[in-house]
């Protein structure tokens, strides 16, 4: 399809195969990953595996903790994987926190498409994540990881240890390829942090979403976040950018109305009423961010509440459903503008934890979890497609859920987020990484497992 194609049917899946299976008493499955020219490489937890291009496994499942030594009682978290096609390079990026010594950690792995099967060649750097003196002593938590042409983003939010508890303040850390790519090379970054990454209006930001960068020059890293006011909600634009004078952060905030929380979800053979059988859709985070550097775009989405018409069923049914956002950045960023917005949701089915790219032709792709009790649907993985100059949505299932997730009591933790980028290869794909709820054949499952997808523009 050529760019500015504007109709399509529902996405459709090229390929696809099973990736991490659950090991051992991991729970979420927080399943990333990104497809190289020459390698697949996937997380989930606290695993990682290589896979060739027809999905056949190479290295692992095996524990990424394992490149870096920690103290005992080092809990490791949150993964991490983007693609950076300019230079042809994985990166792995997770948290570590030990909370009696009161010590966390940000932990890179830089794996070269080319020789990634080679486990000598990958590059490791462990930085203590507290970047400020004097404030007491914050742990990291929820990583972003982005890039541009020039350099890789990681963000995280900033937590207080015990004491004084609670949000401190959002994180950001820019780094040069060359400092993460090379380990001949000192680790270097730029830091933002406190007053730096506050809302224009003097708030504390938090979860800024760095976005993937694909364009054939696209030198800036973007980031969303999203704003709840009492008034109304803002997503704030942010722009790292190297100038002759260092590297600056910038910010503007863009009106999109007034949002709330999303519900918990919903599962097949799950409960109306008893939230032991429910599972947790989100709550206002944006969960990825994507700048198409050809259409200037910047995208990001969310979980929202929406009570979506005609509940055939139940007769009542406030949906979790996805909102999504494309920003279109100006030169000054005060003046960038939302161009579209929309939602993708099904009466009486819950959605949670979307990710997006765009394929070449500028067509956006979502992919998220989904579940409904009415509809008898357990947490599968789904795509929608989005194309130019529209704000509807088709809709796919890319790997249906065959039993009820109960893996803990009260609310499911289902996972934080999933994956997709674009393919290297084929601009008009995207690699989906997401999860399904697998039987154990016991009825109740404790079972996820990790799927990964070729999608396309029908």
């Amino acid at each position: 399809a050529s760019r500015g194609s504007s109709t399509a049917g529902a996405p459709t899946s090229s390929f696809g195969f099973d990736g991490i299976p659950r090991v051992g008493s991991d729970w979420p499955a927080d399943p990333t990953g990104a497809l190289g020219e020459t390698w697949c490489f996937a997380a989930v937890n606290v695993h990682y595996a290589l896979y060739d291009l027809a999905g056949t496994p190479v290295l692992g499942p095996a524990p990424f903790d394992s490149f870096f030594s920690f103290p005992a009682g080092t809990q490791v978290f949150d993964p991490k994987v983007i693609y950076d096609q300019y230079l042809h390079e994985f990166v792995l990026a997770f948290m570590a926190v030990n909370d009696a010594q009161q010590k966390s950690w940000i932990l890179t792995i830089a794996i070269p498409d080319a020789t990634a099967s080679d486990r000598s060649t990958w590059c490791s750097s462990k930085i203590g994540a507290d970047m400020v003196a004097g404030d007491g002593k914050q742990w990291a938590d929820y990583p972003g990881l982005g890039y541009d042409a020039d350099r890789v983003t990681i963000t995280t939010n900033q937590f207080n240890f015990a004491g004084t508890g609670g949000f401190a303040y959002a994180q950001v850390l820019s780094f040069p390829k060359s400092s993460l790519y090379d380990c001949s090379a000192p680790i270097a970054f730029d830091s933002f942090t406190g007053a730096d990454t506050r809302n224009p209006d003097g708030t504390k930001g938090f979860t800024l979403q760095p976005a993937q960068s694909v364009g054939a020059s696209a030198p800036v890293q973007y980031m969303l976040s999203f704003e709840k006011t009492a008034k109304t909600s803002n997503v704030v634009l942010w722009r790292v950018k190297a100038t002759i004078t260092g590297v600056k952060l910038t910010k503007g905030a863009l009106p999109v109305g007034k949002v709330s929380l999303p519900p918990y979800g919903t599962q097949g053979s799950g409960s109306l009423t008893n939230s032991n059988t429910w599972w947790d859709t989100g709550d206002l985070r944006l969960t990825s961010a994507f700048y198409d550097a050809d259409l200037n775009k910047v995208y990001a989405a969310h979980a929202i509440e929406r009570d979506l018409l005609p509940d055939a069923v139940t007769g009542g049914y406030p949906e979790s459903v996805i909102r999504w956002y494309e920003v279109r950045p100006a030169s000054a960023i005060a003046s960038s503008i939302l161009t579209r917005k929309g939602v993708i949701g099904t009466p009486e089915t819950d959605a949670g934890w979307p990710a997006v790219a765009t394929d070449g032709s500028g067509n956006l792709f979502v992919t998220y979890s989904r579940a409904s009790q009415p509809l008898g649907e357990y947490l599968s993985a789904w795509a929608a497609e989005i194309v130019p100059g529209t704000t509807s949505a088709s809709v796919t299932e890319l790997a249906p859920g065959t039993a009820r997730f109960d893996a803990l009591a009260g609310v499911e933790r289902w996972g934080d987020y999933n994956a997709v980028n674009r393919d290297p290869l084929d601009s008009s794909l995207v690699a989906v990484f997401n999860q399904y709820a697998a039987s154990d054949g016991a009825g109740a499952t404790s079972n996820w497992q990790q799927t990964v997808a070729l999608v396309g523009h029908v």
